[in-house]
């Protein structure tokens, strides 16, 4: 855009551009929703996100007159339309159009929440404080490829896992989601019970409960340090036959040596053990908290759930399709937790989401750009909130131990997160006017 502003238009010239509806929301398209771009100035925006079929992604449409210096956009908004209706077929022409089509009037406002921006046709006032928990949330690590971690017993489950040697294979449902070239990799082995952990995927975060949380198998100990604290190293086959792991050495020799035939170019120097560690994300998770605050990284809605070490036999992993803040409050975790399942937060986040042809998706850190303060004892709301958001985790337990969930489909998730939800309807209208009055 300004580049066609610049150089093709006269001075007088009024252009269009057809262009993915991230224009609405994404970070990096800020400079155009905010004026800041160079050559143009934005004029109407048509929004054609609930007109199908029309292209792979949602879509909208920016009007724009060449401008020659900074044009931020007034608090009045610009005009506009929401066009909606499905259309008979791609690339219709607009007599067949346009009587499948409604279209309906619109002002588009310029909206801030933290540091992210977006288009809204809903004028409210902007949100600039900075949510002091964002920097405390951290992604998982990026267990990946699954079928060399992702694991079930192979065997009934023994009553502990103090120095057992466990029969374990590649997990059953990590197979259907695998990509090329490891879709087709099956293992089957023993290994040393001190390697087994607890993680969580997306399908196990639903309101209030983790559900069947997955085993993985990792070349890691945990040991402690000089302070008695927990800390995770990473070895190699090599490194555990050494320690005398011979079981662990089998496992992880086997992944090490199938991961450098099918490796990429682009990953030729990175071997197994430090591709697990992307980033550090493994070896700098905090063992030594008792209390995990996890919300799902990719959904409509933030779905959350406090996860209590010591209910676990095994150390609990934080994987990458969830984030985590660690805590050593019990009411701070589940003060937190509430309001990352309120409506009210979720609803605030709609105009800054990511949007795919279903609808929104994609919460990541979007959701902590929403303020709230930190949580104080002090505070009796924030108290009230901690107390029936633990009420709430027990409610929730009980009801997903007397179902059979078997499904773990997008759709089969969606209804369960929703059954939890009206189980909960009284829990979560209390919840809802507490975090109202937090956030303000």
């Amino acid at each position: 855009m300004a580049y066609c502003s610049s150089y093709f238009l006269r001075d007088s010239g009024k252009l269009a551009f057809v262009l993915p509806r991230s224009f609405f929301s994404a970070d990096h398209h800020d400079n155009t929703r905010s004026g800041k771009a160079k050559g143009f100035k934005l004029t109407e925006i048509w929004d054609l996100d609930k007109v199908s079929p029309l292209f792979r992604i949602p879509s909208a449409v920016l009007f724009a007159d060449k401008a020659y210096v900074k044009r931020n956009l007034t608090s009045a908004g610009l005009r506009g339309k929401i066009f909606s209706g499905n259309l008979s077929a791609h690339n219709c022409n607009l007599k067949a159009a346009r009587t499948k089509l409604a279209e309906e009037e619109t002002i588009w406002f310029y909206v801030k929440q933290g540091k992210s921006t977006a288009f809204s046709n809903r004028k409210y006032k902007s949100q600039n404080n900075i949510n002091p928990y964002k920097n405390e949330f951290r992604q998982g690590a990026t267990i990946v490829p699954r079928a060399f971690y992702f694991v079930d017993l192979d065997q009934e489950p023994p009553p502990d896992f103090e120095d057992r040697i466990i029969n374990i294979k590649t997990a059953d449902d990590v197979k259907a989601d695998a990509k090329k070239p490891w879709n087709n990799m099956d293992f089957h082995g023993r290994i040393e019970s001190r390697f087994l952990f607890i993680t969580a995927l997306s399908k196990s975060i639903l309101p209030f409960v983790i559900h069947k949380p997955n085993f993985v198998a990792l070349p890691l100990i945990v040991k402690h340090n000089e302070n008695d604290q927990k800390k995770i190293k990473l070895l190699t086959a090599n490194e555990l036959r050494q320690e005398g792991y011979l079981l662990a050495s089998k496992w992880f020799n086997n992944t090490e040596n199938i991961w450098n035939i099918h490796r990429t170019e682009k990953n030729g120097n990175i071997n197994a053990v430090d591709y697990v560690n992307w980033q550090s994300k493994l070896t700098e998770q905090n063992l030594n908290a008792p209390y995990l605050v996890l919300y799902n990284s990719s959904a409509k809605d933030a779905n959350a759930t406090v996860v209590t070490r010591n209910e676990f036999d095994l150390e609990f992993i934080v994987e990458s399709v969830t984030y985590v803040l660690y805590t050593y409050s019990k009411e701070e975790a589940y003060y937190l937790a509430g309001i990352l399942n309120s409506s009210i937060p979720n609803e605030m986040l709609k105009d800054f989401q990511a949007r795919g042809l279903f609808g929104a998706r994609h919460v990541h850190k979007k959701i902590l750009d929403v303020y709230y303060p930190k949580y104080s004892k002090s505070e009796s709301v924030h108290n009230q909130l901690a107390i029936l958001s633990e009420a709430a985790h027990i409610k929730a337990r009980e009801f997903i131990n007397n179902q059979s969930f078997e499904n773990t489909s997008s759709l089969a998730l969606g209804r369960m997160r929703l059954d939890i939800k009206r189980h909960l309807v009284s829990e979560m209208t209390q919840i809802d006017k507490i975090v109202k009055k937090i956030i303000g």
